[in-house]
């Protein structure tokens, strides 16, 4: 009896077993087969082709090996996406959240060795295409862990097969993700707690003069670390001018290290994007910035920084921004026979707080200190207000000793002067709106000369010359703080040009009141 009662145990378990292994090989199969007629029931502007799809009914795991996803244009049926993958996972598919809660809970997805060659239509906007796939959601997802391993992203410009972007490497983590799309908000729709992204060898697309690159770049949910970023022109100086219509400046910006601490983004309120960092370091830039006067002028509007500021179509907000060991050089081309005129700043050190538009009613400071032309020492303090239409603001400089002869391949080349002598010290202060300004400048030099050359550049215009130097004062030495003094309350702005060039207008009015004028300090 005992016998038999043991071999009845052992065929029931035996029967279980083989009605269990069979009930999971038919659902197994049974969901494969569901997953398969999915697939084909795509919209006929999406064609997915896989080897083979996997599924466990008891670990809800899916896996569809080496898949290939094409998605064709809904006008012009032309492929717009092409995605290739050695395999996506999507493990442990909740089955009581989906048949209790109506969610889809999956605890990772995995996309393994991703190439995706997308191009990109610039007429449509990026909500649309985020709106489109809220828009057909039903249910809440939930996925603890979404991962990117290895993945080479391409995207193109539809119209002219251009490269936007390239990232030949590309890792990605997302973690705590939800989206919602019975959320009321569009901001609170999509969700999540942390993420990390990696990628090297970054190509971008600013315009169709600029190009971004970065060797490396980390972004965390709260970082991000850009290394060996560059912003450079893609044409080189003389084919840039050839096709420029107006004059434009020729960029090549070179850091070592760019780093955003204590980041946050996402939308406000009013459905702007936002961006907030504590602070901002900028590690090692230099910067050659090139502007070919021979090209006809850009005469359109140039709105100063607060404008500019308060004009940003989303929310910037950054505590403070710090520069170290900076380097700046401003060549400017006037005459085709002659090699362009540079200005050079190097040893930068500068704080700006409060950069942006959020924080309106707070002071816009910009502190520097540099070495001006190789060896004279110059420091700065410039202050605004984003909130204040008038656009005003103030300038301060301090000037240490500077010889006049470093300026000869700039002057020369430029104004067809040649300056001789020593500014001792130059101190001037610009107070300024966006049309007019004042300025309030003193100087000590000595034995300054100026001498006017004529077109050729090379000989001395001995008449001109020696006119403007009766009118200048060759020295400081007659007033008793040696110091002279120059002012003008009515320093009018070109509103087609820069803010720098506004504050050049100011320095050299100051300059020519103080070597022309009495020299005495005004009220």
């Amino acid at each position: 009896m005992i016998k038999d009662k043991g071999n009845r145990i052992l065929i029931s378990i035996t029967i279980v077993f083989a009605i269990t292994l069979l009930t999971t090989l038919i659902t197994n199969r049974f969901i494969e087969d569901k997953i398969e007629t999915a697939i084909k029931d795509l919209p006929k502007s999406i064609k997915l082709d896989y080897a083979d799809v996997n599924f466990n009914i008891w670990t809800g795991n899916l896996e569809l090996k080496f898949p290939q996803l094409t998605v064709l244009g809904k006008t012009t049926d032309k492929t717009i996406l092409n995605a290739k993958l050695n395999v996506i996972e999507i493990k442990d598919v909740s089955y009581y959240d989906y048949l209790v809660n109506n969610e889809v809970t999956i605890d990772e997805i995995v996309l393994d060795q991703l190439v995706v060659k997308y191009k990109h239509n610039p007429k449509v906007k990026n909500d649309q295409y985020s709106k489109g796939i809220l828009d057909n959601l039903k249910q809440i997802i939930k996925v603890d862990k979404i991962v990117i391993n290895n993945a080479d992203v391409l995207v193109l410009n539809s119209d002219t097969d251009s490269t936007l972007l390239s990232i030949p490497t590309f890792n990605f983590e997302l973690k705590g993700l939800q989206i919602n799309p019975r959320a009321s908000k569009i901001e609170k729709r999509i969700k999540y707690v942390d993420f990390n992204l990696n990628a090297e060898k970054v190509k971008y697309a600013i315009n169709k003069f600029d190009g971004l690159f970065a060797d490396s770049i980390l972004i965390t949910n709260t970082n991000a670390t850009f290394k060996d970023f560059k912003i450079k022109t893609k044409y080189n100086k003389i084919e840039y001018s050839k096709i420029l219509k107006t004059e434009r400046d020729h960029f090549n910006l070179k850091i070592k290290e760019l780093k955003f601490q204590d980041t946050e983004y996402g939308l406000s309120p009013d459905k702007k994007v936002f961006f907030k960092s504590e602070k901002v370091k900028i590690i090692s830039p230099e910067a050659e910035i090139y502007r070919d006067k021979l090209v006809a002028d850009d005469t359109t509007y140039k709105p100063l920084y607060g404008t500019m500021l308060r004009d940003l179509s989303f929310e910037l907000g950054l505590n403070s921004v710090e520069i170290s060991n900076g380097k700046i050089s401003y060549l400017e081309k006037v005459n085709s026979e002659k090699p362009a005129g540079q200005l050079g700043f190097k040893d930068i050190e500068a704080t700006i707080f409060n950069l942006g538009n959020i924080n309106q009613n707070e002071q816009t400071e910009i502190k520097v200190s540099s070495t001006f032309m190789e060896n004279s020492a110059l420091k700065v303090n410039w202050n605004f207000k984003v909130a204040d239409i008038t656009d005003h603001f103030e300038f301060k400089a301090d000037l240490g000793l500077f010889s006049a002869d470093q300026l000869d391949q700039f002057t020369k080349a430029n104004l067809n002067v040649d300056l001789n002598g020593e500014l001792e010290q130059t101190y001037f202060t610009i107070s300024a709106n966006k049309e007019l300004s004042r300025v309030d400048l003193k100087m000590k030099y000595e034995d300054f000369e100026v001498a006017i050359l004529k077109k050729n550049g090379k000989e001395k215009n001995r008449f001109l010359s020696n006119l403007i130097n009766l009118i200048v004062s060759n020295n400081s030495e007659e007033q008793k703080n040696k110091f002279r003094y120059g002012q003008d309350k009515q320093v009018e702005r070109d509103v087609s040009k820069s803010v720098f060039n506004f504050v050049w207008l100011n320095v050299k009015q100051g300059l020519l009141t103080a070597m022309t004028g009495d020299g005495l300090q005004k009220e």
